[in-house]
């Protein structure tokens, strides 16, 4: 077996907890004959050494790490986008939840700036030891990683990446990558005779995100440098998600000029456009969206959308809360500098 075999290999192979196999290394009690007989059997097998990295991990029980996750309140709904980077933290929180890690969610509303500066607040002045959260307001973010560094709290970016002078990591997608991705799904199936609508779906009295934003402006790059004689039509269309009266009436115009249309979705609620498009109108329609939430899902499997891109909320999230393990058990930082890659599934590859 691979030297490299470290302790959670090793619970994984005797069937018990990291937490059990850690006792049983340093010879503490909590652990039955059996269970300890069964452990010592697998390291022996495994040839399995105990190493420095392995022994500070005791660290983290005398500190206990508390982690403050601060999401938008869309992280309490499971057939939300927010709710898959929360069932990430809490699948890394589970692995180490022996060695003393925990977490506790705030939530935020993504229509209020305020609610999310209140949070940060909350977060300061209780005794977290770290932050996981999303950099949605540009200002209050800064101010959190400068309040942040005065008493030495780690904070982890997940999702959207913002530029800051101030010392922060940051898991996430290139989203003028993920744009260009779209741009080339979508043309390689319409071509340049045919239209394109990119759809930004916002909440109530909120502004585009920037990455919507990133992701048009990767999408419109797209077909700049493809060098065609003519740029075909690329119209945006910026709604209410919960008004989508004018998607409607951009979509009916659009396709009386009977061509195709490709239609990208700058964010997770692609799911909210097909109840719009007719059984007729469907077959001149591509549509793109991003994430594997419940509700894209079922049309992708019914092919009412088509592509969508996947940003890993769920590995987002679970990678931040390790990281953030390491970081402050190890003194290691590497697993949280992370660009995510953009993955694409049909309905044949799920």
């Amino acid at each position: 077996m691979s030297k490299s075999v470290g302790i959670k290999e090793i619970a994984e192979l005797a069937g018990v907890s990291i937490g059990t196999v850690d006792r049983v290394l340093h010879n503490r009690s909590g652990v039955s004959k059996k269970t300890a007989l069964l452990i010592l059997d697998v390291i022996k097998k495994t040839g399995y050494k105990k190493n420095n990295a392995a022994s500070r991990l005791k660290l983290a029980q005398n500190n206990q790490i508390k982690i403050a996750v601060l999401l938008p309140i869309e992280s309490l709904l499971k057939e939300h986008y927010w709710y898959l980077p929360l069932k990430g933290i809490e699948s890394a929180v589970k692995e180490f939840i022996d060695f003393g890690v925990n977490y506790t969610l705030l939530t935020f509303k993504m229509s209020e700036a305020q609610s999310f500066e209140n949070q940060i607040q909350t977060i300061l002045h209780s005794d977290f030891n770290s932050v996981i959260t999303v950099p949605y307001f540009y200002s209050e973010s800064k101010n959190l990683l400068i309040e942040a560094k005065k008493i030495k709290m780690p904070v982890v970016f997940i999702d959207t990446h913002q530029e800051f002078t101030e010392e922060h990591y940051s898991i996430y997608q290139d989203s003028q990558k993920s744009g260009k991705v779209a741009a080339r799904i979508l043309h390689s199936i319409i071509g340049e005779k045919g239209n394109y609508l990119i759809v930004n779906l916002n909440n109530k009295n909120t502004e585009v995100q920037d990455n919507m934003k990133k992701r048009e402006e990767g999408f419109r790059s797209f077909f700049v440098n493809q060098n065609v004689s003519s740029l075909p039509q690329i119209v945006t269309l910026s709604t209410n998600a919960k008004n989508l009266n004018a998607f409607n009436l951009k979509l009916q115009d659009l396709l009386k000029k009977n061509t195709s249309l490709g239609v990208f979705v700058t964010n997770s609620r692609a799911y909210l456009l097909p109840p719009l498009i007719s059984n007729d109108q469907s077959k001149k329609v591509t549509l793109v969206g991003y994430d594997l939430n419940k509700l894209n899902l079922d049309l992708l499997k019914e092919d009412k959308i088509h592509f969508l891109l996947n940003q890993q909320p769920e590995n987002q999230g679970y990678n931040a809360a390790k990281g953030l393990f390491k970081l402050l058990t190890e003194d290691e930082d590497s697993s949280l500098h992370l660009t995510i890659p953009v993955e694409i599934f049909i309905k044949e590859n799920l």
